[in-house]
């Protein structure tokens, strides 16, 4: 009974450091889209567009570790910490960025490969459906449009703004979705133990007294 319920208090503790990590970057998301809103009359400025990006992504990708610390003991974690490791990537890319086609370009790839991290933790049950596929689908429509208006660096800037937001607001509601969260918190099977014992083989055999040492019914009336 103790360990039950010491059990039951180690998965709760573990869905609320997950639950917490999720709101950590829904709130990252949201930050980011709405300093995009509230510096409209600076988006002219080429310069001012990548920096606000890159800090973006690389503050998108230090609360994705923080997802991946929650979630290190499970067989997903390493999926969460490549999508920190693809905004790291980006945020430095976007450093040496010179035109608006080539931060179009850079968001792009970094919106294609989290909506492919999402695509493939969805294929493995590490997410619900209903989390999962509007993620994609933003992510897929950021690099589609992106890539669309890249000459336009106001425009590309609106829609990561507006990506984020929009964005934000689903993970938001993901973190208290427990179904999800208890998916991700699936921890990795483990090999059993070469020494363990099989519990019907180490049963001990109890000679039964009908029997002779043939296996054989004895016959009782056998001198």
């Amino acid at each position: 009974m103790p360990d039950a319920i010491g059990g039951a208090s180690t998965e709760g503790a573990e869905l609320r450091s997950i639950r917490t990590a999720r709101l950590l970057r829904s709130a990252a998301l949201l930050l980011a889209g709405f300093a995009v809103a509230f510096t409209a009359v600076l988006h002219e400025q080429l310069s001012f567009d990548r920096w606000l990006l890159v800090a973006s992504l690389a503050f998108i990708g230090a609360v994705t570790l923080v997802e991946y610390r929650a979630l290190r003991s499970s067989l997903e974690s390493w999926w969460v910490a490549a999508r920190a490791v693809i905004a790291f990537a980006a945020a430095g890319s976007l450093i040496a960025a010179g035109s608006s086609a080539a931060i179009a370009l850079v968001l792009a790839l970094w919106a294609v490969l989290t909506a492919v991290i999402t695509l493939m933790r969805l294929a493995r049950g590490a997410q619900p459906r209903a989390v999962a596929l509007p993620s994609a689908a933003l992510s897929i429509a950021l690099a589609v449009v992106t890539l669309l208006v890249r000459d336009d660096p106001v425009a590309v800037i609106g829609f990561f703004g507006a990506y984020a937001v929009i964005r934000g607001v689903f993970l938001g509601i993901s973190a208290f979705d427990a179904r999800g969260a208890a998916t991700s918190t699936t921890p990795a099977p483990t090999a059993p133990s070469p020494g363990a014992a099989d519990p019907i083989a180490a049963e001990p055999h109890t000679a039964d007294p009908a029997l002779d040492d043939t296996n054989t019914p004895r016959n009782e009336n056998t001198p």
